[in-house]
């Protein structure tokens, strides 16, 4: 199974964006996308939506 971590990381190096650019799309600092994409920390749901979201991805539940 692919972590999140992954998907957001393969999704934004697909679009060609920063880890800087995907913060100031998303609103979320550069070292929490740091720590989610290197499977650390401890991001909220609304963090995660936001990062979906701004790289045009959703979260499907069940």
């Amino acid at each position: 199974m692919i972590d999140l971590g992954t998907i957001i990381r393969g999704r934004r190096q697909e679009l060609r964006l920063t880890q800087q650019a995907l913060a100031d799309m998303s609103g979320v600092s550069v070292r929490v996308i740091k720590q989610i994409e290197t499977s650390g920390g401890n991001p909220s749901l609304r963090t995660i939506v936001k990062l979906l979201q701004s790289l045009g991805l959703q979260l499907k539940i069940g």
